[in-house]
């Protein structure tokens, strides 16, 4: 038996402590090529194995694909709104300001505020764990891990740019560049990015089973990405810079869960997840059993 430790995780060390999991574990496992299956093995089944790994490597390079194309009309569309619709945008919001859409906004702005979403997520994987709901724990764990690793990325980037807010009166190129200051600090909108984070966590995992689930989970996100506009939190380009963050750390999370979950299978072991909840942080910690 070996015990991994990751206690009191914080923003980007749920990440690191994952990747290090995975090396540890990925350097034990024997790689499956075609001369460790070629004795043994008759000819149907080489070919067969040879034919699966044939489809996995078309499947991501599908993926990859599919991914930088993403990544690269996400920055055209950033790009573009930045010039074009952010100011009008923020000014058409703050002349038709109404009562009805400031009570919406109010209500689901709590939904991207991470001391309310980051015990919400660890209460989701300790629900799975204690019901054996596999769906639940996983998209708790992966909400958890998704929302620490993206609040770190938006600590990041805030103090890069130190982008003046829209309330403050200034245009919206005004960037004050790197710096500590805890003033400024427009982009990335981090309600966004952990209302996204969340999304997408939830959407990865019931998206087969619950084909509604992806339309009302980014449905929701968008809501409060949009409440901090119409609240003259944010420009239009923050909150999808944080949509965007939050999207790429729920998935980056998911593709290491299904690594290691992948390499414990090929060795037969079983991490145990523990969360930890805390007020103003969250933590988890993991058995490693062989």
């Amino acid at each position: 038996m070996k015990l991994v430790s990751l206690g009191n995780c914080r923003h980007g060390i749920f990440l690191f402590m994952l990747l290090s999991i995975v090396s540890t574990v990925h350097a034990q496992v024997p790689a499956v090529t075609i001369d460790s299956v070629r004795y043994g093995h008759s000819p149907d089944t080489l070919d067969q194995v040879i034919r699966i790994e044939a489809q996995k490597e078309s499947r991501q390079r599908s993926t990859v694909i599919k991914n930088a194309a993403f990544i690269v009309a996400g920055a055209g569309l950033w790009t573009a709104t930045f010039a074009w619709v952010d100011e009008p945008v923020q000014r058409f919001m703050y002349s038709n300001r109404s009562l009805v859409v400031d009570k919406l906004a109010s209500v689901v702005e709590p939904l991207g505020r991470q001391h309310y979403m980051l015990p919400l997520a660890v209460t989701a994987a300790a629900t799975g764990m204690l019901m054996k709901d596999k769906k639940l724990e996983k998209a708790g764990i992966l909400a958890t891990g998704s929302i620490l690793v993206s609040a770190g990325f938006t600590e990041v980037l805030k103090h890069q740019f130190h982008r003046h807010r829209p309330d403050s009166g200034d245009d919206n190129h005004f960037f004050d560049g790197p710096s500590l200051s805890p003033a400024h600090t427009s982009l990335p909108s981090s309600h966004t990015t952990t209302a996204f984070a969340v999304a997408t966590s939830v959407a990865s995992v019931y998206r087969y089973e619950h084909p509604i689930v992806p339309p009302l989970a980014y449905g929701i996100a968008s809501m409060v990405g949009l409440s901090r506009i119409n609240d003259n939190a944010h420009w239009t380009t923050d909150v999808l810079a944080g949509a965007l963050v939050g999207y790429l750390s729920a998935k980056g999370t998911l593709y290491l869960y299904d690594l290691l979950d992948q390499k414990l299978m090929l060795r037969k072991q079983k991490l145990l997840i523990t969360p930890q909840p805390g007020i103003r942080s969250g933590g988890v910690s993991a058995l490693l059993i062989f």
